[in-house]
């Protein structure tokens, strides 16, 4: 019953890590969702526990990426000819990469860091 209780809890965990990335985009959320359940229910029936534990491992993992290791995109069309590329790097997801690499995205075309204006 213990691992019944973790796996719904992870479901539940992943189903609002999902709202972070995606929050703006309902394509995204409708997807994540369809998605999620399809993974849960395909694992329905396993009852060995060392197997549902790395499942668990997995959903760490992915509720992790979910909250702190997304970068998203948005296109926004100028024009015709010249599209744009708007990114926001959070501000968690910014404390783990490089500064390099975080100039280099704010720098796309528009970015910002965790609402802050980039810096050149």
């Amino acid at each position: 019953m213990a691992l019944r209780l973790q796996v719904l809890g992870g479901y539940r965990r992943l189903m609002r890590a999902r709202l972070v990335p995606f929050a703006n985009d309902p394509r995204a959320l409708s997807e994540s969702r369809k998605e999620l359940k399809t993974q849960f229910l395909a694992n329905k029936d396993l009852t060995d526990a060392a197997q549902i534990t790395e499942l668990m491992k997995g959903v760490e993992e992915v509720e992790g990426l979910l909250r702190t290791g997304l970068v998203q995109g948005e296109v926004k069309e100028h024009d015709t000819d010249d599209i744009r590329v708007h990114v926001k790097i959070r501000e968690e997801n910014a404390t783990a990469m490089d500064p390099e690499a975080i100039n280099h995205l704010e720098n796309m075309g528009g970015g910002e860091l965790g609402g802050k204006e980039p810096t050149k």
